[in-house]
């Protein structure tokens, strides 16, 4: 069974982000990513257990094609999944 995923403000705001700036740079390319992140968001869900911990108790799932992360942390408990970022690994993360 799938675990349900829950987006951070943070999260969105990063994809919002990085649509904009990948549409500047090519018609539609930002609405590919988008198309792309929800591919990896659905992976996440099915098998949340994955990807590696890169910190702590938060796990990084890397993408193909776009230099991004996407980091979450997965509560087995309630078998949800919180998705905190989802940048550009040529940045720094904000914690």
């Amino acid at each position: 069974m799938a675990y349900i995923i829950y987006v951070s403000p943070t999260a969105l705001k990063d994809l919002h982000v990085a649509v904009e700036y990948y549409n500047e740079k090519s018609e539609n390319l930002g609405y590919r990513f988008a198309n792309l992140v929800d591919d990896y968001l659905i992976r996440i869900a099915n098998f949340p257990m994955a990807s590696s911990i890169r910190y702590k108790n938060i796990r990084g799932k890397p993408m193909a094609t776009f230099p991004f992360l996407i980091m979450y942390i997965v509560d087995e408990e309630m078998e949800s999944v919180s998705i905190l970022r989802i940048f550009n690994t040529h940045q720094d993360p904000l914690w």
